[in-house]
């Protein structure tokens, strides 16, 4: 088969198909009422960017400006004022079009935080007067505080939806309850073509966790590099430091999320020439390596890597696709030299734990936990659970039960 067959096999197999069951019809539902025919046409979704920062991102009907409201007071009462919070490039504010972000600095991630989307319609934008309707303000969002004590931080991790968002609210509820935020592993979209895919498959799902007060992180998979909208794709998003890769800390566990870029090189005709995927990865080892090397990383209880291509010792050289080449000779020997606790992945659609190489010579001295895909009852949700004495990795079934579990405790 050709390459350009395959991938046209690829995407049948992920065409978009309409609910089956009554969860399904219940959990696109769920999603659908986010959505509004007002001027704020999606309710606000969030972005964790790091310590005492978040990104807020809301559409809107027609062009407009965006900024946000938020507050970490206790209510009305207590006479605190809101503060505001916008996006601006270049000392530009963003006006005039229809995806709405701000960045919310300085907020205390040990207090529960309020904020609120609003947004102007935009009449008429001459050099010295822009015109606005009235302002619309979106619903208020509660999240909670994201810091707790003993070190404690517990996240869900999905992967590889390609554009069945209607599993994010089922998978969820398999993870079960006392979760801290949500991060999507790459692979939620299939091949973005069009803005209304970026808002049905990937915002939505964003929104609907900010709608149960959970933020989130997204991080780039190899199928959301592709499409006439993965440029555009950094329009809809707030991103820390405007990159597709980035490291936190949550309590005792530094995670670090990794873009692991295209999976054939560069030069393959299926890219027409149009990516520069090895010099970025170039870029992004630079800067992993100084990463292990800060004292955020190096003095955590737990060191966590979310990327969405698996590193993986077992497959012969000769079969490794280009990316799986990447990942066991570039990024698995500085996972090794950061003593990585482990590594959670996707990609490969097949639900599995890889352990750690026998032949400790060759390096890869930590797990993998691989996702599944979808269909059901394929599809899997991994959650983390981490304090300072102890950390627990699940691989959970769309079901609720427990394909594996690892636990460790410190020492």
């Amino acid at each position: 088969m050709s390459l350009a067959a395959a991938c046209l096999c690829a995407a049948a197999a992920f065409a978009q198909r309409p609910p089956t069951n009554t969860a399904e019809i219940a959990a696109q539902a769920e999603l659908d009422a986010l959505k509004t025919d007002g001027f704020i046409a999606l309710q606000p979704w969030t972005q964790l960017l790091g310590h005492g920062e978040l990104g807020v991102g809301w559409l809107t009907a027609g062009p407009g400006d965006g900024a946000v409201e938020w507050t970490q007071s206790s209510g009305a009462a207590d006479g605190v004022p809101w503060q505001e919070a916008w996006f601006s490039r270049d000392g530009l504010r963003q006006a005039n079009g229809t995806s709405q972000r701000a960045e919310i600095k300085g907020y205390d991630p040990s207090k529960p935080l309020r904020f609120r989307a609003r947004s102007r319609p935009i009449v008429s934008f001459k050099p010295y007067k822009v015109e606005f309707g009235e302002p619309v303000t979106s619903r208020e969002i509660r999240l909670p505080a994201l810091a707790r004590p003993g070190g404690a931080a517990s996240f869900i991790v999905f992967n590889d939806l390609h554009n069945h968002a209607r599993h994010v609210p089922l998978l969820t509820a398999a993870a079960g309850p006392g979760v801290d935020f949500a991060v999507l592993n790459g692979d939620v979209l299939q091949d973005p073509q069009s803005g209304k895919e970026v808002a049905d498959y990937l915002l939505a799902p964003m929104a609907w966790f900010a709608s149960r007060s959970l933020p989130c992180f997204f991080l780039r998979g190899n199928h959301e590099t592709r499409g006439s909208f993965a440029r555009p794709l950094k329009d809809y998003l707030v991103l820390p430091d405007d990159r597709y890769y980035a490291a936190m800390t949550f309590g005792a566990a530094r995670v670090v999320f990794l873009d692991c870029g295209e999976d054939k090189p560069d030069a393959t005709p299926a890219y027409s020439g149009l990516v520069d995927f090895d010099a970025y990865m170039e870029t992004e080892l630079a800067w992993l390596e100084r990463e292990m090397e800060t004292e955020a990383f190096t003095c955590a209880a737990w060191r966590l890597v979310v990327i969405h291509t698996p590193p993986d010792w077992r497959k012969e050289e000769a079969k490794l696709w280009h990316v799986e080449r990447r990942m066991r000779e570039r990024f698995a020997p500085l996972f090794d030299r950061g003593g990585v606790t482990a590594v959670i992945s996707g990609h490969n659609h097949n639900a599995e734990v890889v352990e750690p190489c026998p032949d400790k010579g060759r390096g890869f001295q930590w797990p993998v936990f691989i996702g599944g895909s979808i269909p059901a009852p394929n599809t899997t949700v991994i959650r983390v659970d981490a304090d300072n004495a102890s950390l627990a990795i699940r691989l959970i079934k769309s079901d609720g039960t427990v394909q594996s579990e690892r636990r460790w405790k410190n020492r």
